[in-house]
């Protein structure tokens, strides 16, 4: 410890008097116990409301009406030519969306990972965006925006006169790829340009002097290096896709472009099919857990630290004028910017708008006079802030807990029960949502159709990347200091309270802001839950869009971009701290 710690040991040494005389193998045994008693608590949240529900998805693929174990259901389900072109066009969507959002990015994590300029910063932040804003909100942006009546359909037809609009692409498969692209070519930017700026540069700077230039420098020398994070961020970017909803449910335009996740969703709150969409929720589920697993596998071989490797200095923009394609890359620069902010400045720009429709119409404040005053919008604003501040409650200590005590590793299984812990990232909030339904119709406590049964979905949702938040921080604390604590007699809570909690403070704020972000945007699994009276902001927006009320749901969704805003500019501070 170094004199800016002095208080910090004087703290842990006034803390542990009158503990340094207890042997050091009751102290172990202790700890030890300590901390699989707090096991208890998230183990037990956990086994309720996720495993135990994901468990009753499962189950229902492998039994019969009767409860007794059969493959009759899911062999069935699995020959039939409607469900497997479901499944084969989930895959395809993915692999096609993942593509393209990777070609999306590469050039972007080449000038993030080289370069420096002033925009560095907005692009940087830019990059977020997948983990803070919500899909509904794309969705919303998608439709305003490339619309047949959207912005940029209008403004052709203007400047070229024509009569009709020249992009027809809402509502196809096109829609979908681009939309897919859009929300997750920032991943493949921040995620490979976090490694690309940590290679070595007297690798390439070697092969230089042997000749190499050009694109034989880049595929011999430094692609191989990439390939790791090309490929965890192509497996992160295709899990979500596989797992996307909203962005199928509305600009898909019908069962003709319909996912796992959007089929699922119809048989079991439109058809009321809770077997047959059970069961192909338990082959989603099966299929993005194994996705799930490909990703933590393919991370592993990257690090994705932003701090750039030593030696390495970024070289100013302007030398790419100097380039054959400088000024492509230039241009990517300007239209990565524009594709991320035109959808969301529209709408914005639309909420201002007096009345709902296509039609242009003066500037006005009326939509937003009327969400504040009907009772109905009041409440879907309300309860999406209620949500979301008893996420945060939940969800931040639960991961909190997790991440230390999994941080420590002083308990068996560690490393098993932190994966466990994790699963969630690989299940669909829609099959979450489904297992509430089937896992709770003849509950004794009633949970399906409660304020409740969204809060711990949400919880559920949330609270793994509390666990990454927390964790990327809690392990970079150096072993030195709580071994130093340990030694001066402390406890595992007095550890926790005066050395590890100040170091982890600028984390747990990005943590709540996540989870708070996540919790207001999410749409999937509070679509299968929610009743009249828990409608939730994108809940509202996607009823308004369902019912062309353009202008309505911009100003709704203008609402919730600066609940997420607000809860960026919380997890940036606090990046930033740390």
């Amino acid at each position: 410890m170094g004199q800016a710690d002095q208080p910090l040991r004087e703290g842990l040494r006034a803390s542990a008097r009158g503990r340094q005389g207890r042997p050091a193998t009751a102290r172990q045994e202790g700890s030890a116990a300590s901390t699989l008693l707090l096991l208890g608590g998230p183990l037990a949240f956990l086994l309720l409301f996720f495993y135990y529900p994901l468990g009753s998805i499962m189950a229902a693929g492998v039994t019969d009406d009767a409860g007794r174990f059969s493959l009759t259901r899911l062999a069935g389900l699995l020959a039939d030519p409607y469900y497997l072109r479901i499944v084969g066009f989930t895959l395809g969507q993915a692999l096609l969306s993942t593509l393209l959002s990777v070609a999306l990015g590469l050039p972007g994590a080449y000038l993030m990972a080289r370069f420096e300029f002033r925009a560095k910063g907005a692009l940087r932040a830019l990059t977020t965006i997948p983990f803070v804003l919500p899909s509904i909100i794309v969705v919303l942006g998608f439709v305003r925006f490339f619309g047949n009546n959207g912005i940029l359909n209008r403004f052709l037809m203007d400047l070229f006169g024509l009569a009709a609009p020249p992009l027809r692409i809402l509502y196809s498969f096109q829609a979908i790829l681009l939309a897919h692209a859009f929300y997750n070519f920032p991943i493949c930017i921040r995620m490979v340009s976090a490694l690309w700026s940590r290679l070595d540069p007297r690798l390439e700077e070697a092969a230089r002097s042997l000749g190499a230039h050009g694109p034989r420098l880049f595929l011999r020398v430094t692609l191989p290096q990439l390939l790791p994070g090309i490929l965890a961020s192509a497996a992160l970017i295709f899990l979500f896709c596989f797992m996307s909803f909203a962005v199928v449910l509305v600009l898909g335009g019908g069962p003709r472009f319909s996912t796992l996740e959007v089929e699922v969703y119809r048989l079991a709150k439109v058809s009321l099919d809770l077997q047959t969409g059970s069961a192909l929720a338990a082959v989603g589920a099966s299929l993005s857990l194994l996705l799930l697993y490909g990703y933590i596998r393919l991370q592993q071989r990257a690090s994705f630290s932003e701090e750039p490797a030593p030696g390495t200095r970024g070289r100013r923009l302007s030398e790419l004028l100097n380039r054959p394609m400088g000024w492509l890359l230039l241009l990517y620069l300007a239209l990565s910017f524009a594709v991320i902010l035109a959808p969301m400045l529209t709408v914005v720009l639309t909420s201002f708008q007096e009345r709902s429709g296509w039609s242009a119409s003066a500037p006005s404040l009326a939509w937003y006079g009327r969400l504040f005053s009907l009772p109905g919008y009041r409440r879907a604003i309300a309860n999406s802030l209620f949500f979301g501040a008893m996420t945060v409650a939940l969800s931040l200590p639960l991961g909190t807990l997790l991440a230390v005590l999994s941080g420590r590793k002083r308990f068996p299984a560690a490393r098993a029960f932190e994966a466990l812990a994790m699963l969630p990232l690989g299940v669909s909030s829609v099959v979450l949502g489904l297992g509430y339904l089937r896992a709770y119709r003849h509950f004794p406590w009633k949970i399906v159709g409660s304020w409740y049964a969204v809060v711990f979905a949400h919880t559920v949702i949330a609270y793994p990347f509390v666990i990454r938040a927390v964790s990327s921080v809690f392990n970079k604390i150096p072993p030195s200091l709580p071994e130093a604590a340990r030694s001066l007699g402390a406890s595992s809570w007095q550890l926790f309270f005066h050395l590890e909690l100040p170091l982890i403070k600028p984390a747990l704020i990005a943590a709540a802001a996540f989870a708070f972000g996540i919790s207001v945007g999410e749409i999937n699994a509070t679509l299968m839950l929610v009743n009249p009276e828990l409608i939730t902001i994108p809940v509202a927006i996607y009823r308004l869009i369902s019912s062309y009320n353009f202008i309505g749901a911009c100003a709704m969704g203008t609402i919730l971009m600066l609940l997420c805003f607000f809860a960026f500019l919380a997890i940036d501070r606090a990046g930033r701290e740390s």
